[in-house]
């Protein structure tokens, strides 16, 4: 919206975004392009497998659109699909990053572009960012080539694990969407509970989780919803925070706040 683009959301299964809704949307609108995020997507911590992700290139070849393939969560997914991009190369902008999969403060991605892009993507840089930062940027070379980027990948798939062993003991008999290998679980609220509320609620109590709403284009529909992040507290605090979350959803709000 920032940059003047018309937004329009799609359906999603639990397979990831659904063809035939991207294939309606070409025929009746004026759609340039697409942005997808394949793996493990936030926040409904999807995986899409192969076959849908051929499926989505053959319709953007199709109606000749561009693909923006967000896969900075990819690398962390241990045998993962291959890239959209790998079914589509000539349309497709793929996106990654070393932030989410290594440590955070190395804050650099790539973006890979077909020959026809290249020109106005670099524009588009030039303008925006000016330029990466060459040591970042160096750092994460050497990273990549004497192997420690997939040392830290490797840490970071065993730590999510612990993790979402953590999630699956403290939410037992909790319904919710995860992939062993994500850095966030998707929650539906259960009835008729509204998501500001229950995030307001868990805030009172020192729990920070985003509503559904803030992942939503408008007038899109979506069960009440939220997202808990695995990644950004000791394992220690996630435990007592989704203790927190189980209790809301199991027991007494009121309660539960006197009780505080």
């Amino acid at each position: 919206r920032y940059l003047g683009f018309n937004l329009e959301g799609l359906p999603i299964d639990g397979n990831g975004l659904i063809p035939e809704a991207l294939d309606e949307a070409c025929r009746l609108s004026d759609i340039r392009a697409v942005f997808v995020q394949p793996s493990v997507i936030n926040p409904t911590a999807t995986l899409m497998d192969a076959t849908r992700r051929e499926q989505i290139a053959a319709v953007a070849r199709k109606h000749d659109i561009a693909i923006i393939e967000n896969d900075v969560l990819g690398p962390l997914v241990e045998g993962r699909p291959p890239a959209i991009a790998a079914f589509a190369p000539e349309r497709t902008l793929y996106v990654t990053s070393f932030t989410k999969i290594t440590v955070p403060g190395l804050r650099i991605g790539y973006l890979a572009v077909p020959d026809r892009y290249v020109a106005a993507v670099a524009n588009r840089h030039l303008v925006s960012n000016w330029m990466a930062t060459p040591m970042v940027a160096e750092i994460a070379t050497r990273w990549v080539n004497d192997g420690t980027a997939m040392e830290l990948v490797n840490w970071q798939r065993k730590a999510l694990r612990r993790r979402q062993e953590i999630a699956a003991e403290v939410l037992a008999g909790v319904d919710y969407r995860v992939h062993r290998d994500g850095l966030h679980l998707w929650l539906e609220l259960p009835g008729d509970r509204a998501e500001e509320s229950f995030v307001s609620q868990a805030r009172l109590r020192g729990v920070a989780i985003a509503p559904g709403t803030s992942f939503r284009i408008a007038d899109t529909p979506w069960r009440p919803a939220v997202r808990i992040s695995l990644g950004s507290t000791t394992e220690g605090e996630l435990r007592a925070g989704l203790s927190v979350v189980a209790k809301l959803l199991l027991g007494d709000p009121e309660h539960l706040l006197l009780a505080i």
